[in-house]
């Protein structure tokens, strides 16, 4: 009987898919990315099931869609109930390990907004203002606040935390990061917070564009070299007695864009290709409801928040130039660990998945970064799967795909059962099927009951995509992505388009009805 495979899980946060050599990119320097498609099976179309960091990696470890785990939107932890994939590999006798960004828990302590019961009369006890009582919170359910990190450098994080037993964590962005990271880089550098930030940047801060500043912070101090450092250990560590899991989370290249040293200014701006769709900005399209507008709105109020803001074609091309860099940063850690995995002899029996969690505007229809509607540099990200030495198959996956496949996959590919409750499937199967793509997105709730009817949701099914938002009654998006790949005709009301815009409704109702929860069973019959 053959050894089980070990898996490597590569992961980047917010990375457009094509901002990679494998995908098309003429600019951007991603040899060993690159080297994984070469070798292995590189996704032509492969979705979130959410496109905002919390709720997808949710999505990505349960196999179930985010109405489903309930982490429906950054703040909602993932319930320490769910049964994930590190579980499932751990049971089996695989050592598991997690190092860099996890995000399955709160990264900030900042109180959710009030919410009132609905109707009137007298409330109902404390206790059961909420249809759910077991809200995800208190002490055990906040491992992963960021300034928890900076004040307890050595904070205990019981174990196993969601199924991995060694866990290496970095928490937040750019050179803004805490968690394990913290002791280790102040064990290096004693003044480290002098070298972070936007106040001790070296660049000048009239010249700066938002959400970028030229950081201080030198490349080995860096949270990716740190995570590079501790995979290389840990790689270094396994003695063949027992299959690993070692997932790789790199919290680059989210915004802020502040890649350090020589990759700040790796890349010209005059360079850069923008999207075809710049020239087309949200805020000068006149056939978009205010509902479909108010993230942007928000953004272009506040360019340094989380939120979607348009720039100017220069500062654009000066933006993806760093996020190129960043990147590139983060391919030269790959090198590293690849490095590794073949000088300790375990190459040949590891299976790599190199992925992103979810994607970046980028420039399409003018703007940068998420959340707004769901263009597809928000909803398909880079998939790679490099399978052992005997079974590597060079080629595309195109078969279309989405985050709540990967666990069902993996766990196949390990041997296993899927769990009960799991709603993707194995999509290496030959009998794997093509179903619909849903895409679940809370929009902008976070705010409270004046924003909550914000919701989107989105099917991809047949080469079009279809997305409806919950406070635009009578509106909605259809794109024909076949004939129009940069998403730049709305064809919700055009006559022509009327058998598709019904095929696809009815399409998004029976996708609705196949992903119910089938995880809570009956206990006997009646």
């Amino acid at each position: 009987m053959s050894r089980p495979p070990n898996f490597l899980i590569v992961m980047t946060d917010q990375q457009r898919r094509d901002h990679m050599g494998a995908y098309g990119n003429r600019v951007v320097q991603t040899p060993h990315m690159d080297a994984i498609a070469a070798q292995g099976l590189r996704a032509t179309a492969f979705h979130v099931s959410n496109p905002i960091c919390q709720p997808n990696r949710a999505c990505l470890a349960t196999g179930q869609i985010s109405t489903v785990n309930g982490c429906r939107q950054n703040g909602i932890p993932l319930s320490l109930d769910s049964t994930t994939y590190a579980d499932v590999l751990r049971a089996a006798g695989w050592r598991t390990g997690l190092i860099g960004k996890a995000h399955f828990q709160n990264v900030t302590d900042i109180p959710a907004p009030p919410r009132s019961p609905a109707g009137t009369g007298a409330p109902p006890p404390e206790a059961m203002l909420r249809a759910r009582r077991n809200q995800r919170a208190g002490p055990e359910y906040g491992h992963e606040v960021r300034m928890l990190w900076a004040r307890s450098p050595d904070h205990a994080l019981p174990l196993p935390y969601y199924g991995f037993d060694h866990v290496r964590l970095c928490i937040g962005h750019g050179d803004m990061v805490e968690g394990h990271y913290t002791a280790w880089a102040r064990a290096r550098c004693p003044d480290l917070d002098r070298l972070r930030g936007p106040a001790n940047a070296l660049d000048a801060p009239e010249a700066r564009i938002a959400q970028c500043w030229q950081s201080a912070l030198p490349e080995e101090l860096h949270p990716t070299s740190y995570i590079a450092e501790e995979a290389v250990s840990f790689l270094q560590a396994q003695d063949g007695d027992a299959p690993f899991l070692l997932q790789v989370s790199f919290p680059d290249p989210h915004h802020p864009f502040t890649a350090p040293g020589r990759w700040w200014g790796m890349y010209d701006p005059d360079d850069v290709e923008l999207p075809a769709s710049f020239h087309q900005p949200l805020a000068a399209r006149n056939d978009l409801p205010e509902a479909a507008l108010r993230a942007y709105r928000m953004g272009d109020a506040d360019p340094n928040s989380h939120w979607p803001f348009h720039l100017p074609e220069a500062q654009m091309r000066r933006v993806i130039a760093l996020n190129y860099g960043a990147i590139s940063f983060v391919d030269h850690a790959l090198g590293r660990i690849l490095a590794a995995l073949r000088a300790t002899g375990q190459d040949d029996n590891t299976v790599i998945v190199f992925m992103s969690d979810h994607g970046d505007y980028m420039g399409d229809h003018g703007t940068v970064l998420k959340l707004g509607l769901h263009y597809r540099s928000l909803t398909e990200v880079p998939f790679l799967w490099r399978d052992t030495a005997d079974r590597r198959a060079p080629g595309l996956l195109e078969r279309q795909a989405s985050a709540i496949d990967f666990a069902p996959t993996l766990l196949q590919r390990a041997g296993l059962r899927v769990p009960l409750g799991m709603q993707g499937r194995d999509v290496l199967a030959p009998d794997g099927g093509d179903p619909p793509v849903l895409i679940e997105d809370p929009g902008i709730a976070v705010f409270g009951d004046a924003d909550a009817r914000s919701a989107i949701t989105t099917l991809v099914h047949d080469g079009w995509r279809l997305s409806l938002l919950e406070d635009a009654p009578g509106w909605g998006e259809l794109y024909d992505l076949r004939e129009d790949p940069d998403e730049m005709v709305n064809r919700w009301d055009d006559p022509a388009a009327a058998p598709a815009r019904a095929r696809m409704l009815e399409a998004l109702a029976r996708r609705q009805i196949d992903l119910r929860d089938l995880s809570l069973c009956p206990t006997g019959r009646a």
